[in-house]
């Protein structure tokens, strides 16, 4: 079928779809989950694949799904190793907890690395249309942005790590790109992003105050003998407590991705993002009881479920035929040619 020209001025638009079901999703758990419990762990990795083709295959942009590429024994060799590293460190904590504590040095150091592994790897193994994603963010770039706001952590007791969470997504946007065609962040998405984060630090802070002032004056004005009924509605307010965190990482989660996706571009294809919070917050706090009154049974539906809704608010939007541009990144892909370094030989399956 030919793509539709675009004018000039105008644009195409293509929602993103979400094809998924719960049942389809249900049987691909429900054996990943045996298997993995029979064989001790070690058929994980061939379970994250499996997951992670499952959904990008029914995450459709222009009729095309995309592609996850991994190999299971590659994250297999990544997870082996991560675990003899983490026996190890524990293992000398029990003879020796001050050398223990001297390892979290290389421990740090290798954080870095990690994370630039993980995201080349992630990238190389995803395709659409048959083009990969590549990550070319390096170790010492990372680092740096490690070191400076873990300082600024420790000087501002974790406040801004709002900050430190924007370099970091700015860092692994900036460095991807589609073929040859570099992903584009613009700086607008700072202030919404990080925005997000102290709006809900400040009405979490509120809600809190409001809450513990209301019980403590219920408290102060009922005499002596009415307080046992009314200490025994403390799990009551632990109840609305937690109802409002699902809120909170709601407001984040919805502000910041939109603060994202709405200021990213690749060539000439734009994104829109229209997350809203309320939506998000009874998604997360409906699946938790959902999941809870089943004993775990319905967590494929509520996994589909919240996929579907983030696809179905987003919108890729094209200034020239997508499938034109697509061509054109296949064809300057295949003259350049693609290189598979060593890098590429394992992962952590992070």
């Amino acid at each position: 079928m030919e793509e539709p020209a675009v004018a000039a001025g105008q644009q195409q638009r293509y929602p993103i779809e979400f094809t998924a079901t719960a049942g389809e999703y249900f049987r691909i758990w429900i054996v990943n989950l045996a298997l993995s419990v029979v064989t001790l762990g070690l058929y994980s990795p061939w379970a994250k694949v499996r997951r992670q083709r499952y959904f990008y295959g029914c995450t459709r942009l222009d009729g095309e799904g995309f592609e996850y590429r991994a190999d299971p024994v590659a994250i297999l060799k990544g997870r082996l190793i991560a675990l003899a590293l983490l026996a190890l460190f524990y293992g000398i904590g029990y003879y020796n907890p001050l050398w223990q504590l001297a390892l979290w040095i290389p421990l740090v150091a290798i954080a870095p690395w990690l994370i630039v592994r993980s995201l080349a790897f992630n990238a190389y193994n995803t395709a659409y249309r048959n083009i990969r994603l590549r990550f070319d963010g390096t170790y010492k770039a990372c680092i740096r942005i490690l070191a400076l706001y873990a300082l600024l952590l420790l000087v501002f007791f974790g406040l801004s790590y709002p900050y430190f969470k924007r370099r970091l997504v700015q860092f692994a946007m900036q460095h991807h790109s589609y073929g040859t065609t570099r992903f584009a962040l613009s700086d607008s998405f700072k202030k919404p992003f990080v925005r997000g984060y102290f709006a809900a630090y400040g009405l979490g802070i509120l809600l809190g105050i409001l809450v513990l002032g209301a019980f403590a004056t219920l408290i102060a004005s009922v005499g002596r003998e009415a307080r046992g009924p009314l200490v025994a509605l403390i799990p009551l307010a632990l109840v609305g407590f937690y109802a409002s965190l699902f809120l909170l990482f709601a407001y984040i989660r919805a502000r910041t991705q939109n603060a994202v996706w709405n200021n990213l571009s690749i060539g000439p294809v734009l994104f829109e993002s229209r997350l809203r919070a309320r939506d998000l917050a009874w998604i997360y706090f409906s699946n938790i009881l959902v999941i809870a009154f089943t004993l775990g049974l319905m967590t494929p539906w509520a996994v589909v479920r919240t996929m579907r809704y983030r696809a179905s608010r987003t919108v890729a939007v094209a200034s020239a035929p997508l499938g034109g541009y697509v061509q054109g990144e296949s064809q300057q892909v295949s003259a350049t040619g693609e290189e598979v370094g060593e890098m590429f030989a394992f992962d952590f399956g992070l």
